[in-house]
């Protein structure tokens, strides 16, 4: 008989809270909805909890049972929100990442884009032209090759939204970082793509 911790009924289950933390506590790092699901279910092994693919999957069915037409609401509101960004920094050949363009995203989810360019000093400059304070930190990616890179990341917050701006170099638009999620590319969406997405809602 398998071990209660380690087997599949079990797995669900901490993928269910695990999202159900992520939607309704606003907690977007994987790892740590995870944890705090195993605190609250009373789990103490870590070593069979669910993949992020898994909690993904729990917190789009999540989503559609409890909260359909407000989380369609709200990530409307983010997708827009995203463009009037991605426009202002069209020089940068911006594209949309994370829970806003996988469509899991919740009224206090950042907004992830990845932006392209050699020298982020411009960056800087276009930024405070436009009078939009940010905080510069570092946001650690991991390739196909092996690597592991640590990339500039500008971080815009005010009282309603969260943007999370990228810095990759040029080149770095032909080759996406893996996903947390499957490991597979980090899918992204330029200014159109997302567009797109607004017309088919």
């Amino acid at each position: 008989m398998a071990h209660p911790d380690k087997s599949p009924r079990m797995r669900q289950r901490l993928a269910a809270e695990a999202a159900r933390i992520m939607s309704e506590d606003g907690v977007s790092d994987f790892h740590t909805a995870k944890r705090k699901a195993a605190e609250r279910i009373g789990i103490a092994n870590e070593q069979n909890m669910p993949r992020n693919i898994e909690i993904e999957l729990a917190l789009k069915e999540y989503q559609a049972i409890f909260r359909p037409q407000q989380q369609a609401t709200e990530l409307k509101t983010l997708r827009k929100t995203a463009i009037d960004i991605m426009q202002l920094l069209r020089d940068f050949s911006p594209r949309l990442v994370g829970p806003v363009l996988r469509g899991t995203a919740v009224q206090h989810s950042a907004i992830n884009v990845h932006l392209f360019t050699d020298d982020s000093q411009k960056l800087n400059w276009l930024l405070i032209e436009h009078h939009i304070p940010f905080n510069q930190s570092e946001r650690e990616y991991r390739f196909n090759d092996g690597d592991v890179r640590r990339q500039p990341l500008y971080v815009i917050e005010d009282d309603e939204t969260e943007v999370e701006l990228t810095v990759f170099p040029e080149k770095g638009i032909r080759q996406a970082p893996k996903s947390p999620l499957d490991g597979k590319p980090i899918q992204r969406a330029s200014i159109a793509d997302v567009q797109k997405l607004l017309q088919q809602e």
